[in-house]
């Protein structure tokens, strides 16, 4: 077995060991805080794994104020107040705004550093929990989103590591083919249209009652958007020098290397179609 095809198993044997444990914590409905403690949890790693981005690139943020605040932001979702959200969010930014001024940090590229790490994992990630609180079909709801960005990320990283010989944005990621990408789209819009199948052969309460076109232009902008969310953390690593956020999940590196996708994904699923289930 060469490096690349053990690199790809290795991948798919962590994810095989973490998404049932998920998926108990997302449907149970007596873990409904247990999962929002275990989502909080990640985005809590994962902003400690970014700050540890931006001081490699020699910028000073408000490391412990800001993945307080962060994840504070994170967990309010669990309350299914969007507007709630909106206000930790506020607070957080506030509190580290405070902490510069308080610990004398005159950097511009500090402050911006911490409030965007409160922004971009901790605001995103509390989508996640928001979606999740949706009435009936919020477990369905994540789960749509769960299947739709590792088929993503699986038959991107599978594909374009055996396959792929287009560079998709060498300059940030060179490892990301074109033929990875369309992959992901692919294994994206069929995963879509497994849960469809289910609903429609069990007439499951717990899935959205959409028709087939809707669940699969959920799980094209899922996929869009999950690669979209890679890139951007490529471009962070890229830039700082660093190759891996961490190394918490094996074959996967950190947890913002195995959750970027969600992060940028999760609110097009919240925005987009939450309000389809609100009128149905």
């Amino acid at each position: 077995m060469n490096e690349k095809t053990r690199s790809v198993a290795v991948r798919i044997a962590t994810g095989c060991i973490i998404l049932p444990a998920a998926l108990a914590l997302m449907w149970l409905p007596r873990c409904q805080i247990a999962f929002a403690l275990f989502i909080s949890s990640l985005a809590c790693v994962g902003l400690y794994e970014y700050y540890g981005i931006v001081r490699a690139r020699a910028i000073s943020p408000e490391t412990i104020g800001s993945i307080l605040a962060g994840t504070l932001v994170t967990f309010s979702g669990y309350f299914h107040d969007a507007a709630a959200t909106s206000l930790v969010l506020y607070g957080g930014c506030l509190l580290v705004a405070a902490l510069h001024i308080v610990r004398g940090q005159h950097s511009v590229a500090g402050l911006a550093s911490s409030v965007f790490g409160v922004l971009y994992v901790g605001w995103l990630a509390s989508h996640i929990l928001l979606m999740h609180r949706t009435p009936t079909v919020g477990p369905g709801m994540v789960t749509l989103l769960f299947v739709s960005v590792i088929l993503t990320d699986t038959a991107a990283y599978a594909i374009g590591s055996l396959f792929g010989k287009h560079k998709l944005a060498p300059k940030v990621s060179p490892g990301k083919t074109w033929e990875g990408a369309i992959a992901g789209f692919v294994f994206a819009l069929a995963g879509a249209m497994l849960i469809y199948a289910l609903k429609q052969r069990t007439g499951w309460h717990g899935l959205p009652a959409w028709s087939v076109w809707t669940y699969l232009v959920a799980g094209a902008a899922l996929s869009i958007a999950a690669q979209i969310g890679d890139l951007t953390e490529s471009c962070l690593k890229r830039d700082a020098g660093v190759k891996d956020s961490g190394g918490l999940f094996p074959g996967h590196g950190g947890v913002l290397d195995r959750c970027d996708g969600f992060l940028f994904a999760a609110p097009v699923l919240y925005y987009m179609f939450v309000p389809i289930l609100l009128k149905t």
